[in-house]
């Protein structure tokens, strides 16, 4: 803390110097009405012409805070709808995820139902060929006769 505030004093500030004293319209003593009427005519026309710039230059500022403020509105119409849009693809996504949970469940499951039923085949087809090899044995054929191929083993 302490050497916080020696830095800041250390630091060489310069006191900032007083503002520029407003100008001071010239007195003049001896003048005339005419002249006071244009002066004073001059002057007004002056002032009118700063309050018409700085009024023109209000409404200017207004004119485009009300522009911004409309196309504010409308970037918030947009990504209004575009959340919405958001939401709807989500809840597509989400009910095609299922379909597709749904579709490799059922194909897994004809696939389990095809492998039994193909073991199940093979238990007949060896069945099968027993019976037919028992079959050709009492007939006594010869060795030559009997088609090795057809053992499924």
């Amino acid at each position: 803390m302490f050497a916080e505030s020696q830095r800041l004093l250390s630091e060489d500030r310069s006191p900032t110097p007083p503002p520029a004293p407003a100008p001071v319209p010239p007195v003049v003593l001896d003048e005339c009405p005419v002249e006071k009427w244009k002066r004073e005519g001059t002057e007004s026309m002056r002032q009118r012409e700063a309050t018409k710039a700085e009024m023109r230059r209000e409404a200017r500022e207004e004119r485009e805070a009300f522009i911004r403020a409309r196309a504010l509105d409308g970037a918030e119409a947009r990504i209004s709808a575009l959340e919405g849009r958001m939401d709807e693809v989500e809840r597509q996504i989400l009910e095609l995820s299922r379909a597709i949970s749904d579709y490799s469940d059922s194909v897994n499951a004809g696939l389990v139902r095809q492998e039994k039923r193909l073991a199940e085949l093979q238990t007949l087809l060896t069945e099968r060929a027993a019976i037919e090899d028992q079959r050709l044995a009492a007939l006594d054929l010869p060795s030559f006769l009997v088609r090795k191929e057809r053992r499924i083993n």
